[in-house]
């Protein structure tokens, strides 16, 4: 009788119609159950392939593990105590979107890089779950980053030789083209915001001349504000996420997050005098109405709803846009005011540097890649204001005969 190999064991089919895979392991005898024979021949393969390729450290078990069961155990034990909530939640739904259900059922030893390209261009191609067609590069690159780190811990935990992922080649991502508003068309918002009813449609003109993203926008609160020297710190964000916890009924909760997107978007960020006068004159409107309503935005946030309750970006949104409707501007979106900010500022004569911190990008070269466009017109403009001079040096006359040194 042929003596079986390391983690072959025996297989068979029980009477409930189920696949039985039995096998010893560490010296114990195990027992799993399959729906499908394939299923139970895949597990089979992936504990073969770990007895026999690589030998598992001393006292450690040469656990075999679907892709899918390691990414819920790795979004749990090693990336909920780490990253941010927003963090947690876009990894939590690129895992159940995508992964799970498109190659979660393959075991973690066995993946190979053809699987995981296989995986990356059929999501390419049809990995819109909302309507017909594929992801975007970036959400592409986004998925790659996540695995790249859920499978760089499956390789310290010996569960990989080696990272598969490295082998993988994605689409270039091809940037869209930002929406800047012209000086006319944000001449045209700024009007509108100053004539809407709700106070809080100063944030628009705010944001203008700061270029806050909008979750920074609704997480200001006037304890960051310093209304003696005109600066404010950037170092909270609201925003709307998936709820995670099982105790609360409904399915979104808004956050007001107690860190910005990166370190380098904690930040501070210095007024124009013009409007740091508004703003005083905005403060004194909500010092007046808390004076005669008790209780109103007891929770201090600069720009709040009318009954005082903070605004989440989804309804602040809404005020956005019923502004962009009465300036009558088209195809902008809030981003566009940040977009504007970076742009005029360029046009204007801000280094890049300056920009990048006042922005909360990680570095210059961000900013470079994002509104290089803005510098490119900025450098012609001054180029061509060296033609007065250049004009002057034609204009004077050559030397006469005999006066040359």
């Amino acid at each position: 009788m042929a003596r079986r190999t390391k983690g072959e064991g025996s297989l068979y089919q029980a009477s409930d119609k189920s696949w039985v895979f039995q096998y010893r392991i560490d010296g114990q005898r195990k027992t799993k159950r399959f729906k499908k024979k394939a299923d139970a021949k895949a597990f089979q393969d992936a504990l073969t392939a770990q007895m026999t390729d690589e030998q598992p450290a001393p006292g450690q078990s040469a656990e075999v593990i679907t892709l899918g069961e390691w990414m819920d155990r790795w979004l749990e034990s090693y990336a909920k105590p780490t990253v941010k909530l927003s963090t947690y939640c876009s990894y939590e739904q690129y895992i159940r979107s995508h992964i799970k259900p498109q190659i979660g059922m393959l075991y973690v030893n066995r993946l190979r890089v053809d699987d995981l390209q296989d995986f990356f261009n059929e999501r390419r191609q049809n990995g819109n779950v909302k309507a017909e067609g594929g992801l975007s590069p970036k959400t592409l690159t986004n998925m790659r980053n996540l695995l790249h780190l859920a499978l760089d811990q499956a390789v310290k935990n010996k569960l990989l030789k080696e990272n598969p992922i490295e082998g993988v080649r994605l689409p270039k991502n091809i940037q869209r083209e930002m929406r800047v508003l012209s000086r006319e068309e944000q001449d045209r918002l700024i009007r509108a915001a100053r004539q809407a009813p709700e106070p809080a449609a100063f944030g628009v003109i705010f944001d203008l001349f700061t270029g806050l993203r909008l979750g920074e926008l609704c997480g200001l609160r006037w304890q960051n504000v310093d209304m003696k020297q005109g600066t404010f710190l950037v170092c909270e964000t609201r925003n709307r996420l998936p709820n995670h916890d099982d105790s609360v009924a409904a399915s979104t909760t808004v956050k007001t997050v107690a860190s910005t997107k990166t370190d380098h978007s904690r930040r501070t960020v210095y007024l124009l005098d013009e409007l740091f006068q508004d703003l005083k004159y905005y403060k004194e409107i909500q010092d007046s109405i808390a004076a005669e309503y008790p209780g109103y935005n007891q929770e201090g946030y600069v720009f709040c709803q009318e009954n005082g309750q903070p605004y989440e970006p989804r309804t602040y949104q809404d005020l956005f846009k019923r502004c962009m409707r009465q300036a009558g501007i088209k195809d902008a979106n809030f981003h566009a005011l940040r977009h504007t900010f970076a742009t005029r500022s360029l046009e204007q004569g801000m280094d890049v540097v300056t920009l990048s911190r006042l922005l909360g990008h990680a570095n210059p070269s961000i900013t470079m890649d994002k509104y290089g466009h803005a510098l490119d017109d900025h450098k012609r403009t001054s180029i061509g204001k060296l033609g007065d001079v250049y004009a002057g040096a034609k204009k004077k006359p050559s030397p006469k005969k005999g006066q040359e040194r």
